[in-house]
C-alpha cells in the first residue's frame, strides 16, 4: 500500500498550489471574505490581499522545502522573507476589512499593492518555469 508521501506531494508544485490556494481561501472566506461579497468593489480589494497571501505561503513553503534540501542559509532568509510577507498582507487584509470604499485604479495605495502582488506572482511563475 502507498501511503502518503510528503516529498511527493511538496514536489509536485500545481498540487500544492492548489492545496495552499484551498486552504488559505477557505480559511479566510467564512470570518473576513464571506461578510463583504456585497460591498462592491471592496470584495477585489480583499481578493487581491488574499492573493498576494495565498502566493507568499506558496513560496514559503517551498524554499522551506528547498532548505530541507540544501541546508543553506539563504534558503532560511528567504524562509522567513516570504513569511514576514504573509504576516504584512494578513494586517492589511484586516486592516482593509475596516474601509468599505475602494478605487482600485485610482489610489497610489491600490496601484502599490497590484505591484506588490504582481511581484510575488513574478516569483511564483518563476519557480514553475522550466529554463
Amino acid at each position: 500500500m502507498d501511503m502518503f508521501s510528503y516529498q511527493r506531494f511538496a514536489n509536485n508544485k500545481p498540487v500544492l498550489l492548489i492545496a495552499v490556494i484551498v486552504g488559505v481561501v477557505g480559511t479566510l472566506s467564512v470570518p473576513v471574505l464571506w461578510p463583504h461579497v456585497y460591498h462592491g468593489a471592496h470584495i477585489y480589494h480583499l481578493l487581491l490581499h488574499t492573493a498576494g497571501i495565498v502566493l507568499s505561503v506558496f513560496l514559503a513553503i517551498l524554499s522551506v522545502n528547498a532548505y530541507y534540501k540544501m541546508r543553506t542559509k539563504k534558503m532560511i532568509i528567504t524562509t522567513v522573507a516570504f513569511m514576514v510577507f504573509t504576516g504584512a498582507e494578513f494586517v492589511q487584509l484586516m486592516d482593509a476589512t475596516k474601509t468599505h470604499v475602494y478605487n482600485i485604479l485610482e489610489s497610489p495605495s491600490e496601484i502599490a499593492h497590484l505591484m506588490m502582488l504582481g511581484m510575488i506572482g513574478l516569483l511564483a511563475l518563476a519557480i514553475f518555469r522550466r529554463d
